[in-house]
């Protein structure tokens, strides 16, 4: 504590008179508040770096997609130590210079990796084979820029062209991902193909990226450390939204009015339902639910379980799941060569697997061996409704 603390508890006299015992008050109480100010800043600015580095984690060990997977973790990492080497060097500028490089080859690498990470998720026939030469060539440009010239021997390079070159490269790969994002909802013809859970992460990724990127290019006009703000606080909001499954709506309390619409009534229903599901075909959204659907039809949810239940005798998944099944083998008449990744993305399904498992279930027989039956009939086409043959 300051003197003049002790002096005015009577403790021990000093020689601090009362306008200076003020004074070094006032300067303790602004330093406690600067130091706390400070860790407050530090926790959270560091916050995404540290959060950003577990997820890698979690991801490179995730046994399921492991391409896609393990391009999310590699870019969690590339993000997390340029946002941490922007936090370092914020509270504390004499950092060493290995530190600064590899903040800053982090950073260049973070663009080729958004890209490839696009391409195993809107390509189904991405593979590491394919997309490995994306990434080793940016890598070997890294290393030999870091080896040729280090950063401790050329801190003007690094600050002026180099620091230009990995910005405005990150700024052109995230043009590249929004491009192929476009072209690949333009190829399905379907305009709620990005609204799966599928493309989720993607879109929020190329966001962040965008977010960030705008941060730290434009810090000179706010603050150094608003780049890693927006990772800390981007990071937490992507969690959030890609983890949260949203839960079904309780379904309503009230018992059917007569336990089984009659005939007459329930006629002109499953009419007005074919109907919406022929010309709307709300199933190519992956995410339908039962209240989505009755919502499109403005319907209360407890009259389309009770007419599919009751009247239809089937569940929910299984009725969308037929007209899924049908409209795939509408696209294997007329596309035969498309890939059996986008049939089922484009039919909507979420997974390879859940479509090979629906399918097998309604026709007895997998895709492929449904497929090679087909040669001789890609001249006819299929009634989407009936799945006869016309």
């Amino acid at each position: 504590m300051p003197d003049c603390f002790f002096a005015r508890s009577g403790h021990y006299k000093t020689a601090t008179t009362p306008l200076n015992c003020d004074k070094n008050a006032a300067g303790y109480f602004k330093a406690i508040c600067m130091t706390i100010s400070d860790q407050l800043l530090l926790m959270c600015s560091a916050i995404g770096g540290l959060n950003g580095l577990l997820l890698a984690t979690y991801f490179f060990c995730h046994r399921t997609d492991r391409l896609t997977y393990r391009l999310l973790a590699l870019l969690l990492l590339m993000l997390s130590v340029r946002v941490l080497k922007s936090v370092l060097f914020y509270f504390n500028p004499d950092i060493g210079k290995q530190i600064l490089q590899l903040g800053l080859s982090a950073c260049w690498m973070i663009g080729p990796v958004l890209y490839c990470y696009c391409q195993s998720i809107c390509r189904p026939d991405a593979s590491w084979r394919g997309l490995q030469w994306q990434l080793t060539l940016p890598f070997f440009v890294v290393v030999i820029t870091g080896v040729l010239w280090p950063y401790h021997d050329n801190p003007q390079l690094w600050g002026g062209l180099i620091y230009r070159v990995i910005n405005y490269s990150w700024l052109f790969y995230i043009g590249l991902t929004v491009l192929l994002v476009w072209r690949t909802q333009q190829r399905s013809g379907n305009s709620l193909v990005l609204t799966s859970a599928k493309y989720r992460p993607l879109l929020l990724m190329i966001l962040s990226n965008g977010l960030i990127w705008s941060a730290f290019y434009f810090a000179s006009y706010t603050s150094y450390i608003s780049g890693a703000l927006t990772f800390s606080v981007l990071l937490c909001f992507s969690v959030l939204t890609v983890f949260y499954r949203d839960k079904p709506m309780p379904q309503t309390t009230e018992a059917y009015a007569n336990k089984k619409l009659l005939p007459a009534d329930a006629g002109p229903l499953i009419s007005q339902l074919e109907e919406w599901m022929q010309h709307r075909q709300p199933y190519l959204n992956a995410d339908l639910t039962m209240p989505k659907l009755a919502k499109q039809l403005s319907w209360p949810s407890s009259r389309l379980s009770q007419l599919l239940n009751d009247n239809l005798a089937q569940t929910f998944p299984d009725y969308v799941n037929h007209w899924r099944i049908q409209h795939a083998k509408t696209l294997m008449a007329v596309e035969p060569v498309m890939k059996m990744q986008t049939l089922a993305e484009q039919s909507g399904f979420n997974s390879l697997s859940t479509f090979y498992a629906a399918f097998k279930k309604f026709t007895g027989i997998t895709p492929a061996r449904y497929k090679q039956s087909l040669p001789d009939l890609t001249s006819e086409t299929i009634n989407p409704e009936s799945g006869t043959m016309s």
